[in-house]
């Protein structure tokens, strides 16, 4: 996305936080990983929202009473770019950010001390995962500092924004989705008896990375049984003759991602009772696509699901009394999707409006019989209905099997 957007998100959250607050917003720090390596850092999906930014030790400061917005950096340290890479530049900030007031730390505590004299509250985001020790890396030494009593947690307000994607997020997307269906039509070219569901991983990380994606969550490839365990990410056992083999997976591409579940045979041919499951799970999948739109909720997508598929269910010989469905349907229907796979939402209750993007992932895992079955695809809704962000991504048997007889 270009600066102008980054700029108008800006506006938006400047307009959505309380009246009389300085809201600071925090990159965040690099984690540990050993003695001497960090993990691959991640800025704070709320600091990264508002500024296209991904850098660690760097804030971003609303003024809203002079609706004024400033950006610190870590001081460029010449020597450590040795050895880690390039500091960002207050050039390089502004033309991604389109922020005009960017600074160095050296200024922050001076900053800081002047709002401090002011009759203003702090706001700060309490999403969990931002409360660290730092004093620059969020929250809990900076609450200590600027005092409890000052503090307003702007979370919800943030939230609420995020919630409803820009068209520039939703395009973002729909490329990440494109990058996916290339990397998954890679996969599947591993697919095949004998080999391993690492084989298959690598090759969907290798095609999402050519195309400079790197991976919107630990991916999914659980062969057979394995595909009951909704969080398999083992990756390491052989794929068998008969099998079904269940992919959860997606590329993300300048932050932004998919989140797709597809289970192909592994040799290529579904037997009767693979297709049966399936199909069943494949009605569910349609019947809450078409259901999608504003003013229905995430929980009455689900209720839908759930009747779909203990009706299915039923019809299988699984079950007998509809409210076993849990037993082969213990996920929800979807979630949020955006800069994170598991996005923020207020509540599942919350009925949905234009410009949500949500995940409809119904399945069947069947334990006993080694089949585990999930359908998964990205939603935007509409002013009045839906749209399928990846129907591109083949899905239904006749699609799946002809597809497999044309690799032989």
């Amino acid at each position: 996305m270009n600066s102008q957007t980054y700029i108008t998100i800006r506006e938006n959250i400047m307009n959505a936080l309380p009246k009389n607050t300085v809201t600071f917003l925090f990159s965040g720090k690099g984690v540990r990983k050993s003695a001497d390596a960090q993990y691959p850092f991640q800025a704070n999906r709320n600091f990264y929202y508002a500024t296209g930014i991904q850098e660690p030790e760097a804030v971003v400061v609303f003024d809203k009473t002079t609706q004024a917005v400033t950006l610190f950096l870590r001081e460029i340290d010449p020597n450590m770019e040795k050895w880690v890479g390039h500091y960002m530049t207050e050039e390089e900030a502004q033309l991604i950010s389109g922020i005009e007031d960017i600074r160095y730390f050296d200024e922050f505590d001076a900053f800081v001390n002047s709002v401090m004299e002011r009759d203003v509250q702090i706001g700060l985001d309490f999403d969990h995962d931002t409360i660290t020790e730092e004093f620059h890396g969020s929250g809990l030494a900076f609450v200590d500092f600027v005092g409890e009593d000052r503090v307003v947690n702007i979370f919800e307000e943030l939230v609420r924004l995020r919630m409803v994607k820009l068209p520039e997020e939703v395009e973002a997307i729909k490329h990440a989705l494109v990058v996916t269906n290339d990397a998954i039509m890679g996969a599947l070219e591993e697919v095949k008896p004998g080999n391993n569901e690492n084989d298959v991983a690598a090759r969907f990380y290798y095609e999402g990375m050519k195309q400079h994606g790197d991976l919107m969550f630990d991916t999914i490839l659980a062969g057979g049984k394995n595909a009951t365990v909704l969080h398999y990410i083992e990756n390491n056992q052989e794929l068998l003759d008969g099998d079904l083999v269940l992919f959860d997976l997606g590329i993300r591409v300048n932050g932004y991602g998919g989140d797709i579940s597809r289970t192909f045979p592994i040799n290529g041919k579904f037997t009767d009772r693979q297709r049966d499951v399936y199909q069943v799970v494949l009605d569910t999948f349609h019947a809450v696509n078409e259901a999608i739109r504003p003013g229905i909720s995430i929980k009455t997508l689900n209720d839908l699901a759930k009747e779909y598929l203990a009706e299915g269910c039923i019809q299988l010989g699984l079950i007998e009394d509809p409210q076993d469905v849990s037993r082969y349907y213990y996920h929800g229907i979807g979630h949020s999707l955006g800069l994170d796979t598991h996005d923020v939402w207020i509540d599942r209750e919350e009925p949905l409006q234009a410009g949500n993007v949500i995940t409809n992932e119904p399945g069947l895992y069947i334990a006993e019989e080694g089949i585990g079955i999930r359908i998964e695809t990205d939603v935007l809704v509409t002013e009045e209905s839906n749209e399928d962000l990846a129907p591109q991504i083949i899905r239904e048997v006749s699609d799946i099997e002809a597809y497999f007889e044309s690799k032989q």
